[in-house]
């Protein structure tokens, strides 16, 4: 069987947010008088790199740049920055099959502190691709599970009951509840990513956590390293080749009944 390596950087920092002038095209969010995600950017990378730092936020939905559905590049981990959230106990990110958005796996569950690290690992075998989640320095055994392809999207589940899809339209208000902005080379000048470059394969996603709520996209912020979006004709291949591979193995079933 062929192996290879992911490489997932997630460093997610979770903040209060407020409104921001300075708010990257596409993307609008708002606040409540607490720090903006615009404040968060400040800081990770110095007011004065910070606009050049963070490309405008890739669209929600369809088009080649569309931040629903995505790869890995190349070698994979994920680093927690800071968490601040109200739900920080609680929430759970990881990500799903684009395929069969039923079939997720958990990447951070619960209270991690900062710094904490996850590594995904990407292996092709019969039937899609096997996707494991190791925690390094954590005794917990990783977790794996099997994706219809190497694609997948994101999601944040809340102690509200919510689930929150990087895909916009699986979500049950159909309302965009993450932005995705890429980096340009800049440098990371506080928390996990420290002293690293924000580069072209590497991606912050922004999330809000309430149906509904204020809009700040600061409730859940994370650092995705060696990903790429998958454009939207490419990512609707990769569900049909899903639905014929599930058609094949009902036919397989039936027959051997």
């Amino acid at each position: 069987m062929k192996r290879f390596q992911g490489s997932l950087a997630l460093g997610l920092f979770a903040c209060a947010a407020g409104y921001s002038q300075n708010a990257l095209a596409i993307c609008q969010f708002g606040g409540s008088g607490e720090p903006s995600l615009q404040q968060s950017f400040d800081t990770l990378f110095g007011a004065a790199n910070a606009p050049n730092a963070v490309n405008d936020c890739l669209a929600d939905g369809a088009g080649p740049q569309a931040d629903g559905v995505w790869q890995s590049t190349g070698a994979t981990s994920a680093t927690i920055l800071l968490e601040l959230a109200g739900f920080a106990d609680s929430n759970s990110l990881g990500i799903y099959d684009p395929a069969n958005p039923a079939t997720q796996l958990s990447v951070f569950a619960g209270r991690l502190g900062p710094n904490s690290t996850a590594s995904l690992a990407f292996e092709a075998v019969t039937g899609g691709t096997r996707i494991t989640v190791s925690i390094l320095g954590s005794t917990a055994a990783p977790i794996s599970t099997v994706f219809t392809s190497d694609a997948f999207g994101f999601y944040l589940t809340t102690p509200q009951g919510n689930t929150f899809f990087s895909q916009s339209s699986l979500n049950a208000d159909h309302a965009d509840h993450s932005y995705a902005y890429r980096g340009s080379g800049q440098m990371f000048m506080t928390g996990g990513a420290y002293g690293t470059l924000f580069g072209a394969n590497d991606a912050i996603l922004a999330y809000e956590d309430l149906v509904n709520g204020d809009r700040d996209f600061q409730d859940f912020v994370m650092l995705v390293r060696g990903v790429q979006p998958i454009p939207v004709p490419a990512a609707a291949w990769l569900f049909a080749s899903g639905l014929v591979a599930l058609g094949a193995g009902a036919r397989r079933r039936v027959k051997s009944d």
